[in-house]
């Protein structure tokens, strides 16, 4: 399903076309555990990563674009990864500049995503990128952004997975609530979801805290549809925070204090 919005189509497979560039948008196409999974088998189930590759070849199949954007890491430490994640990661870049496309990779810290990996794919990511009147970046904050230079277009961002609790009726009538992954805009940013769906974002979006002008399409399979923000009610509290699993170092940490 797609959505038209200033001069861009939102695509309910997760990623945006610039329309007038011929440009094709995608946050966290993350295969960090792709080559991973063949070794550990219940890491990810095969369907989810052969899920990921057919939309991304069936965007690219229907688009035809001149050149793709890569918003955030592909895998961890992606320039030093070796062997079939090497091969992995080299094999993903090819098939995006398949045909001439320009691929382009836009990172938060540029110095952390540079390896031999990515100087024999011949992409050097970088931390902000131009597509027409867009720019785009991956980064965690939305509402400090300093304002776009140019009188047209906005920020688009990658780094922040917005997640909308929306009441719908349970089985027995009961109140039941789903999160929606979506696209948001807030006036001078456009906010994108994950192209993986377990890479979905850990707090729901508080609509008071939005902007009045503040836009947000839900995704549901391959469904979407703009959310009544100004209907939206709060969620319950339950939902409001969702609690991130520490990383293995902070886990580390914390054994090593408690030790």
């Amino acid at each position: 399903m797609r959505v038209r919005f200033d001069g861009l189509i939102l695509d309910s497979r997760r990623a945006l076309f610039v329309v007038e560039r011929e440009a094709l948008i995608i946050s966290d196409l993350f295969l960090g555990f792709g080559a991973m999974r063949r070794k550990k088998a219940d890491m990810l189930p095969s369907s989810q990563h052969n899920e990921l590759w057919e939309r991304l070849l069936g965007l690219l199949q229907d688009y035809k674009p001149k050149s793709v954007a890569i918003l955030g890491d592909v895998k961890p430490n992606q320039g030093n990864v070796e062997d079939d994640e090497a091969e992995e990661l080299l094999t993903l870049f090819r098939k995006l500049g398949a045909n001439g496309r320009i691929v382009t990779q836009i990172v938060n810290q540029q110095e952390r995503a540079m390896g031999p990996v990515m100087e024999a794919a011949g992409i050097t990511p970088v931390e902000n990128h131009m597509v027409g009147s867009y720019t785009l970046m991956h980064r965690r904050k939305i509402f400090v952004y300093p304002r776009h230079e140019t009188h047209t277009g906005f920020w688009i961002n990658g780094g922040v997975h917005p997640l909308f609790a929306v009441p719908t009726p349970g089985p027995q009538n009961e109140d039941s609530w789903l999160r929606y992954p979506a696209f948001l805009y807030t006036g001078f940013a456009l906010i994108m979801p994950p192209f993986v769906s377990y890479a979905q974002g850990w707090e729901v979006m508080q609509v008071e805290r939005l902007p009045k002008q503040a836009r947000a399409w839900g995704v549901l399979g391959e469904q979407m549809k703009e959310l009544d923000l100004s209907a939206l009610p709060p969620p319950p509290e339950v939902l409001r925070q969702i609690v991130r699993p520490p990383s293995k170092i902070k886990a580390k940490h914390s054994m090593e204090e408690e030790a």
